[in-house]
């Protein structure tokens, strides 16, 4: 074996592992990419569960107050003394 040939095989060997080490990485990002986009998701999901939430506390908040108003009125016009 020459010396060219050799510097060609481990220049060869080399190039073999930088192509499978860019192989496992780009499949490691892209498992990272799928698994953000189903986080994405999920997070969309629970966001939307808890816009709904929120509506309907703002509903029951209104109405409790609007109920408290009107027996505030009424307990305050009972408890005046009619003269």
């Amino acid at each position: 074996m020459t010396e060219q040939l050799l510097v060609l095989l481990v220049c060869l060997a080399v190039i073999m592992v930088l192509v499978a080490l860019l192989y496992t990485a780009g499949r490691g990002y892209l498992s990272a990419l799928t698994g953000m986009g189903k986080l994405s998701a999920t997070l969309s999901q629970v966001l939307a569960d808890t816009q709904m939430i929120e509506l309907s506390l703002r509903q029951q908040r209104c109405v409790l107050y609007d109920a408290h108003k009107r027996i505030s009125a009424v307990t305050k016009a009972i408890e005046k003394p009619v003269l």
